[in-house]
């Protein structure tokens, strides 16, 4: 057992060489390398997402994924869907920009502002393009942009896609940010740090009072991709800036629909003025067909159920903290106890792959996978939703003592 935890230390909460990975992995399924010898047989769900879901005939507990508030089969969401079909069919067939807003999007941008707790926001059809607009409608001439190292692929490419140059730097490292932020910081523009709220893999949690501490003497703005946290932290589930305090100083977050809240798409939650400048300057905003109506109504209904039913994101964390306590026992440590996310590395990928087959054989799925910017050897990413209950997560934990 304790080898087995000093190996998960070194290879689960190392982040170096992430970035290095993840070019790699570009590279090599560009030149045909990453393939059928290393791609993993996919697992085939019978049937919609839950913390039950039918494979190959048999019923299992599921802990992965990101459907973290359970939404992704919730009658009330799935009736918004059946709803929007009746009401608006299913596309727009036009861009925002001529003839494809209907009452929904609007409806949906209107809802969003109200949780978030903003008087707008912007939608676009995937949260893989939400930093690109907001980068959009948020970069002014002179500001110099900070990329935290190891961010999610979508992040770095919509900074890739908007400049000409950046410049990196390791969360990890604050002492190196500040330096950079002094040897760099232009003598007008502003210093732009660009990051991700949540880790998706990993569960850390961006610490955004620190970065803010370092910027405090410079004219700054943090831009941050809160898909993991957008509806899972904050009391409120507003994400990282409410779960940090930092409400109300210079940070705007986009966020996906996929996650907590199951359904699909990007946000920008934004005051009015600034929703509008982002809707002016996006290219993805003015010239994509904006989301279909089923999936506007669902998103929706979303909203409206959290509205009526904010004890959701106290049961989430309830059964995060659930989760990590037992794992902690069983000697898998964990941090952040309110992130629904517990990565889990054995020091190989075959000790990971067996974790995975031997709770599999036990009628749990909790998927072993090769990502991007992963470790070596794979991991097993455990992820509980606020629809799980006490028994299934005091299910998993046993069968995990039992199997390691």
């Amino acid at each position: 057992m304790l080898l087995m935890v000093t190996i998960f230390k070194m290879s689960c909460n190392s982040y170096a060489g992430g970035r290095e990975r993840v070019a790699a992995w570009t590279a090599g399924v560009r030149r045909g390398i990453i393939g059928k010898g290393n791609q993993l047989k996919p697992i085939v769900v019978q049937g919609p997402m839950g913390p039950r879901i039918r494979v190959e005939g048999r019923e299992y507990l599921f802990f992965g994924g990101t459907d973290y508030l359970g939404f992704a089969a919730r009658p009330e969401v799935r009736e918004g869907a059946h709803r929007a079909i009746d009401g608006f069919g299913i596309s727009s067939s036009s861009s925002r920009s001529s003839m494809g807003t209907n009452e929904l999007h609007l409806a949906l941008e209107k809802a969003i502002g109200r949780f978030a707790g903003s008087r707008d926001a912007v939608i676009m059809g995937s949260g893989y393009l939400a930093m690109n607009s907001l980068l959009s409608g948020a970069l002014e001439k002179g500001d110099l942009v900070l990329l935290q190292r190891d961010a999610h692929a979508s992040i770095v490419e919509a900074v890739r896609a908007r400049l000409d140059g950046w410049l990196e730097f390791d969360l990890d490292r604050p002492d190196r940010l500040a330096e950079l932020i002094r040897e760099k910081a232009p003598a007008e523009g502003r210093v732009v740090v660009v990051g991700e709220g949540v880790a998706p893999l990993f569960g850390r949690v961006f610490p955004l009072n620190e970065v803010l501490e370092v910027l405090s003497d410079h004219k700054h703005l943090v831009l941050l991709d809160d898909a993991h946290g957008f509806g899972v932290l904050g009391q409120r589930g507003r994400g990282t800036v409410e779960h940090t305090g930092c409400a109300g100083r210079e940070v705007m977050a986009c966020a996906t629909l996929s996650k907590a809240f199951g359904t699909y798409g990007g946000c920008i939650p934004a005051e009015r003025e600034t929703a509008d400048r982002i809707r002016s300057r996006s290219l993805v905003y003015q010239c994509s067909t904006p989301l279909p109506a089923p999936l506007a109504g669902a998103a929706l209904a979303a909203f409206e159920y959290v509205e009526d039913h904010p004890e959701i994101f106290a049961r989430l964390k309830a059964n995060s903290r659930l989760l990590k306590a037992g794992l902690a026992e069983v000697g898998i440590p964990t941090d952040h106890p309110e992130v629904p996310i517990v990565p889990v590395c054995l020091g190989g990928a075959q000790a990971t792959r067996r974790l995975s087959q031997r709770l599999f054989e036990r009628g749990i799925i909790a998927p072993y996978s090769i990502y991007p910017g992963s470790p070596e050897g794979g991991m097993v990413r455990l992820a509980v939703s606020a629809a799980h209950d006490e028994e299934q997560i005091r299910q998993l934990v046993a069968a995990v003592k039992e199997v390691i």
